[in-house]
């Protein structure tokens, strides 16, 4: 085994997932020791444990499918066993007051994350075979892996407890099969396709966009360009059907729906109506799925550097032109997943977030390592062993994104709000937050912290030593906290400009626009903001430097904070950044 492991490290894509590894370090720790993860929507360390428990307690629900929460129950069983051993009783609150705390969460948190990073080193394993299938070469393969290791956002999602990656290393895995039982026509591999695939959607259920056209599309390719398949076709569709009813069993047993009837029609309403809908960023017309259409493909530059645009038609191509019918088939296949998802995702749900254009993303690098495949041979006999050098004008701008994910997360602005306020706040200063769990910085020096809402106190996630008020937040009078410290997402989420986010193609999401209606609110954090309250600047915690730029992905890196101190009223004193409201 050892001496495998280092006949794999001395190969190309030995290297490459070893690079790759090295870029998936940081994020272990990242905002870390803490009793809640910075990651937003990470199901680590607070969700997994109670949203098992949920998808299978009759009649309850959780947001996400299981299968990702079986896994991380049973690698972090030692941190979670040892946590409730230690509880004072097995009374609900008492387990929940010991699972919070900071090392049994800490533990639950980087066991999480460096699952995830398995999963991505093993995505890029799988894409490195659909590239030597593809290509028919073991160098093609490390050059399908290095494009996908590659992508900005792919290596931040690959340090987070998200689902995105888990739930695409099944998908790949799918892709994997499907790509090769067309390439070497072994239509034994075909039944794995769908089971494969109802593995990716037991994790997360947005998979399903990547199959619900993309099999049938890739399907009918293959018996138009391969005359050998057309003769096997009954074959073909016996083979992918009884894929299909094996795997759909798999996902409702996986899921839940088997014993919990109620609570998986909770969710799926849930799914269709208030967890989609409510976050849609475009109309629902055919003018606003066209601004998602277009979205989806802009956004381009925010996971690979534009110069690889020309390497993804070029990898097309090379994928077409392969030597027999098969192979030109089995070329076919992302490009069939990619458009699959984006038909029945994109323009369907109408969002382009990160995480909802990263599949798409995933195909497109793996036809940029085709294209670089290519390249390498072409050039070969006249450069030799140094034609691998004409990938670093491509390849180093990509690393350097990549790097700059880590970079932002090392110097995050949370960390040094938490440096200036154990500069000037004492243990006894009362402090006023806002915002999620995973929004926030850690003080827990101080002992008189506040978090406000005007929402009900019920439901939210707890931190050691924070109160909860449920209160207007322009009742700060009532409260006169010393020191104010505000996430500014929190803040933005009450000062969008309709206008300009319209201009934009997109509309406010129904979420925006209560937020937009709340004017008590709005008009609290503009005043805040301007200085027209009891409180002014006292710093803000911001993105600064010259050489790595601003890499803002799913609301966690490079996000201000704002810190305000009290003191008497005064000429309205708003900040240079920011400016007066308008």
């Amino acid at each position: 085994m050892r001496a495998r492991i280092r006949e794999i490290g001395r190969e190309p894509l030995g290297k490459v997932l070893a690079a790759a590894l090295i870029l998936r370090v940081t994020g272990l720790f990242w905002g870390l020791p803490a009793s809640d993860g910075w990651d937003d929507d990470g199901v680590a360390p607070r969700d997994f444990l109670a949203g098992l428990l949920m998808t299978y307690w009759p009649g309850h629900h959780y947001i996400y499918p299981p299968l990702q929460l079986i896994v991380l129950t049973v690698v972090s069983a030692p941190a979670w066993i040892a946590a409730l051993i230690a509880a004072p009783s097995l009374e609900p609150q008492a387990i929940i007051r010991a699972f919070i705390q900071v090392p049994t969460m800490t533990a639950l948190t980087i066991v999480a994350r460096a699952t995830t990073a398995a999963m991505s080193l093993g995505l890029l394993w799988n894409v490195a075979k659909i590239g030597e299938d593809l290509r028919g070469s073991r160098r093609a393969g490390a050059w399908t892996a290095a494009a996908c290791g590659a992508n900005a956002v792919f290596t931040y999602y690959s340090q987070t407890s998200n689902l995105d990656v888990p739930y695409l290393f099944w998908a790949i895995l799918a892709l994997r099969a499907f790509v090769r039982a067309i390439a070497h026509r072994d239509f034994r591999t075909l039944r794995r396709v769908p089971v494969l695939a109802a593995m990716a959607v037991a994790t997360k259920d947005q998979a399903y966009a990547l199959f619900v056209i993309g099999v049938p599309l890739a399907t009918a390719a293959w018996l138009v360009i391969d005359q050998e398949a057309r003769s096997h076709a009954h074959a073909i569709v016996e083979r992918l059907a009884t894929g299909a009813a094996l795997g759909i069993a798999l996902l409702l047993t996986i899921d839940g729906a088997i014993w919990n009837k109620a609570g998986f029609a909770a969710r799926m309403n849930l799914l269709l109506g208030a967890a989609s809908q409510d976050h849609a960023y475009y109309a629902k017309t055919w003018v606003g799925r066209a601004y998602a259409f277009r979205d989806s493909l802009l956004v381009f530059h925010e996971y690979y550097p534009w110069i690889f645009a020309p390497l993804v038609v070029i990898g097309v191509i090379v994928a077409l032109r392969a030597p027999d019918g098969a192979r030109r088939s089995a070329g076919l296949v992302p490009l069939c997943f990619a458009v699959s998802f984006t038909i029945a995702f994109n323009m369907a749900a109408r969002r382009t977030e990160h995480r909802f254009v990263l599949p798409q993303m995933i195909m497109w690098g793996l036809y940029v390592g085709l294209a670089m495949d290519a390249l390498h041979e072409h050039f070969e006999p006249a450069l030799g062993r140094a034609a691998w050098l004409l990938a670093t004008p491509f390849f180093a701008a990509a690393l350097f994104r990549c790097a700059s994910v880590d970079v932002a997360m090392i110097f995050d602005p949370r960390y040094d709000a938490e440096r200036w306020m154990r500069a000037h706040a004492a243990s006894g200063d009362s402090v006023e937050v806002y915002g999620n769990n995973v929004h926030l910085p850690r003080f827990p020096w101080i002992e008189r912290i506040q978090r406000v809402e005007p929402t009900p106190t019920e439901g939210r996630n707890p931190l050691p030593g924070v109160v909860e008020v449920s209160a207007r937040f322009s009742d700060i009078e009532t409260r006169r906290p010393r020191f104010v410290v505000v996430p500014a997402f929190w803040a933005e989420r009450y000062l969008v400009d309709r206008a300009a986010t319209e201009r934009d193609g997109r509309v406010l999401t129904p979420e925006e626009s209560r937020l937009q209606g709340d004017a008590d609110s709005r008009g609290y954090f503009a005043a805040l903001r301007d200085g027209r309250l009891n409180y002014r600047w006292a710093h803000l915690s911001t993105w600064e430097s010259r050489i790595w730029p601003r890499v803002d992905i799913h609301a966690s890196l490079t996000r201000d904070v704002w810190i305000f101190e009290r003191q008497e009223l005064g000429p309205p004193a708003p900040h240079p950044k920011y400016g007066a409201f308008r």
